[in-house]
């Protein structure tokens, strides 16, 4: 059985924009085109417009660039999907299966700490933020920058403020945790975790730890759960049987495992609860190499999680209808 599938997150964007020579939206050498989520059972899926402040010294242009690469190819493939900008998309998607496709912003720092700029990203049709990257920006600090000064700043929370007004969805993936509870604790509408796991199954800066998997689900909040095998803990490997497209000539690779990511989604699950856990795969914007290859074999976690004990209707949850719920709510 195919699950239909939301995911929250993938860098698709970004590689079309710097390696156009990898094709197109419709069809590419990369993990997610138009043909690989049809394949897999895509519903919605989000392409992040990821800026890396370290290498561009004027976010808000290469924000404009990435966005002018995803009108490019609306404009050729645009046939093939809906857009979600509103409540309403997410639904229709639901109600006639078409593919939806929503934009988001990997790094708040575009803004500047600007409502003008916000109000603009809106107006491009942008309808998630994740409020950091790597790097601290005016309106807050990354994971692994902790401490009781350094929760969401002033403009932070004005933007926030501003995107709840707008319906626009916060995403705290690579907020640090000070910040991550700051808005779990006091924030009007709940966040999300675009692409993030559980730290206590692999200890790494990025993942969140138990309290904060458990407010996420008190809050009614989202979890995505991503494929990095930094994320995951999955091992490194001399060899994978039938998989002659990892380079192992260099040494060992480590594989995100289908194992790994039904580990720290049952994880996740058990802490926050069954309806807060979706999917932010991060394909195309992690390392490689994955047990899955690409969208398309996205009907293998199912099996793998309803292999684990997981049942159908959790499944179902995982797969869609917690983010489906969670758009028609907060859109």
């Amino acid at each position: 059985m195919t699950y239909r599938y939301i995911d929250l997150h993938c860098d698709t964007i970004y590689e079309l924009a710097d390696h156009p020579e990898k094709g197109s939206l419709m069809r590419s050498l990369l993990e997610i085109d138009l043909e690989k989520l049809r394949a897999g059972g895509g519903l919605i899926q989000d392409f992040a417009l990821f800026v890396d402040m370290g290498k561009w010294p004027d976010p808000w242009a290469r924000y404009q660039q990435l966005l002018g690469t995803f009108r490019a190819q609306k404009e050729k493939y645009g046939s093939h999907f809906r857009q979600i900008l509103s409540a309403e998309d997410a639904a229709a998607c639901e109600a006639d299966g078409k593919l939806g496709a929503m934009l988001s912003i990997e790094e708040g720092g575009v803004l500047g700490g600007s409502l003008d700029r916000l109000r603009q990203v809106y107006e491009d049709g942008v309808r998630l933020i994740t409020l950091t990257w790597n790097y601290p920006n005016e309106l807050g600090w990354p994971n692994g920058m902790e401490g009781p000064d350094k929760g969401l700043t002033e403009a932070g929370w004005a933007v926030v403020e501003e995107m709840g007004r707008l319906h626009m969805i916060v995403d705290t993936s690579h907020l640090n945790d000070t910040g991550t509870r700051e808005l779990l604790m006091k924030a009007k509408r709940p966040p999300v975790a675009s692409h993030s796991d559980a730290r206590a199954v692999t200890e790494h800066t990025r993942n969140l730890p138990d309290d904060l998997l458990a407010l996420f689900g008190e809050r009614g909040g989202l979890i995505g759960l991503n494929f990095s095998n930094h994320f995951l803990g999955s091992p490194a490997v001399t060899d994978f049987p039938g998989r002659d497209d990892i380079d192992f000539s260099k040494g060992p690779v480590q594989v995100s495992l289908l194992r790994d990511m039904v580990r720290h989604g049952l994880y996740i699950m058990d802490k926050a609860g069954e309806d807060a856990l979706c999917l932010g795969t991060d394909f195309d914007g992690i390392e490689p190499a994955l047990e899955i290859r690409d969208a398309s074999e996205m009907p293998r976690l199912a099996d793998a999680f309803l292999a684990a004990g997981a049942t159908e209707a959790q499944v179902e949850k995982i797969f869609s209808k917690n983010a489906l719920r969670y758009l028609k709510e907060m859109l």
